[in-house]
């Protein structure tokens, strides 16, 4: 009895394989992409966002994780672990503006959820974040152009807030 126990708690380990590591398995890039989030550095993996997703870590087809998010269900996803310190929230903030309205409407204007500015996997840059808003906002109002953080490179949140996109008053540009 002792001995089955003995080797019981030593298999125990050896059968704790993390998560992502079961998922690397198949999402090589996707895993690796993510060990560099600060998600995963706080110890969170992909079950958090997936589920246990069983039946797709042994189906010999194709077989959907046990969560996959769709764009409208993002914001309540990224939501319950980012409320946000402000008296209103980010989540609050960000269903309220233009874009959130869009997604959770489901609307046939596609427009961006929590991951297509911060990333899903991997953390955007600022360079990255721009081409997205470029991808929609291609011809930007001429007080864009002449914003201070326009030297660098277009860093929206200098004049907008990030989440409801109403100008800041520290921007100096009449509202439209």
């Amino acid at each position: 009895m002792v001995m089955l126990l003995l080797l019981a708690a030593m298999a125990a380990p050896l059968s704790a394989q993390k998560q992502h590591e079961m998922c690397g398995a198949c999402h090589t890039e996707r895993v690796k992409d993510f060990l560099t989030h600060p998600h995963f550095q706080k110890g969170i993996e992909c079950d958090a966002c997936h589920g246990e997703s069983k039946a797709h870590r042994t189906s010999l087809g194709h077989t959907e994780p046990d969560k996959v998010a769709a764009p409208a269900e993002i914001p309540a996803l990224c939501g319950g672990c980012h409320p946000g310190k402000e008296k209103t929230t980010i989540q609050a903030q960000y269903l309220a503006s233009k874009h959130g309205r869009l997604v959770v409407e489901n609307s046939k204007v596609r427009a961006p959820h929590c991951g297509t500015c911060h990333g899903v996997h991997d953390v955007r840059t600022g360079k990255a974040m721009e081409r997205q808003c470029r991808r929609c906002h291609d011809r930007l109002p001429a007080a864009c152009s002449a914003a201070p953080a326009r030297q660098a490179a277009l860093v929206c949140a200098a004049c907008h807030n990030p989440h409801s996109l109403t100008l800041l008053a520290k921007a100096g540009i009449a509202k439209r």
